[in-house]
């Protein structure tokens, strides 16, 4: 905190903005001789044009957005953004051996129709979505992002929630007086400045109970991944809907999983990547990316950790 005698500090008000298909939280603490309350309403302003206008370029639900136009296979130059993105997604995909990718929309929406029909996919269908799966429709390469295959199933959805964030982080803490910034975005969170604060880990055996453990984040990145809101219900069975793109089936017996890493971007890739992988090959993932840690919790209630908590 800012210790100056003649400045005062001020927090927003921590309205929650309909963003990026959930509720977003900003916070902003500013500090400032007269004006820290306008300086901290200034710096969520900042946060949230910048996540706004970011929507904007990624939505897959907008077909006049630079993502859904350049899928589609329009002449779109891309932006720096969306290549960034669509590179760091071709280094997870990389990185994960295939478990992190970053098309899997068909795959998804042959799960939604199971759902609405009521009956499973084959097992060589999903084999044969899998198998189109076995390589990226696009090529990034000296900061060039180029079409090599079918992008009509790519929706960056896992990794561009947590690039946006990013973004909206960095613009506010770029405005005058602005000492803290914290973004909540559906359980994505990153932070950074002068108060870490504490966050709870959810049991997945016990939704909005006592979290399995808590978890001080300064200067850092947490998200969260696993079946336990989100899944499709076939008859009495229920899938979680993180999808093993190796597979085509959605992962089973991992309830939940949740990483810590230096930004949001990274956190968000990582959980989907520690949520897919058997357990020995998300460690070594998890320690190749520095500052990273994981905690994943099976269906008994065994907690398997790695990293520095």
């Amino acid at each position: 905190m800012n210790t100056d005698p003649f400045s005062v500090t001020a927090t927003s008000r921590g309205i929650y903005h309909p963003l990026l298909g959930t509720n977003v939280e900003i916070r902003i603490i500013a500090a400032g001789p007269t004006s820290a309350h306008e300086l901290a309403k200034a710096g969520e302003q900042a946060a949230l044009v910048e996540m706004e206008r970011l929507q904007s370029v990624f939505s897959v639900f907008d077909p006049a957005s630079e993502l859904s136009r350049w899928r589609a296979g329009g002449y779109v130059e891309p932006s720096g953004e969306l290549v960034e993105v669509l590179e760091a997604a071709q280094c997870w995909w990389a990185a994960s051996g295939g478990a992190f990718h970053p098309a899997t929309a068909h795959l998804r929406q042959r799960w939604l129709r199971a759902e609405a029909e009521q009956e499973l996919p084959s097992p060589d269908e999903l084999r044969g979505l899998a198998g189109d799966l076995g390589r990226l429709p696009f090529a990034v390469n000296d900061g060039t992002a180029t079409r090599i295959g079918d992008c009509s199933g790519l929706d960056l959805n896992a990794i561009a929630k947590g690039y946006i964030v990013d973004r909206g982080v960095a613009a506010a803490a770029a405005c005058e007086g602005v000492i803290d910034v914290l973004v909540n975005a559906g359980g994505d969170l990153r932070h950074v400045g002068t108060d870490p604060l504490r966050v709870g880990v959810e049991d997945p055996r016990s939704p909005g109970g006592v979290p399995i453990r808590v978890v001080e984040l300064g200067e850092a990145a947490m998200a969260t991944s696993g079946p336990v809101h989100r899944g499709f219900r076939i008859e009495a069975q229920w899938f979680g809907h993180v999808l093993d793109p190796r597979t085509g089936w959605p992962v089973a017996g991992r309830p939940s999983t949740t990483v810590l890493a230096p930004d949001a971007m990274s956190a968000d890739a990582l959980a989907t990547v520690v949520g897919v992988l058997d357990w020995a090959d998300a460690v070594r993932v998890i320690l190749g990316v520095p500052g990273a840690a994981a905690v994943t919790v099976d269906p008994e209630g065994e907690e398997r950790s790695c990293g520095q908590w």
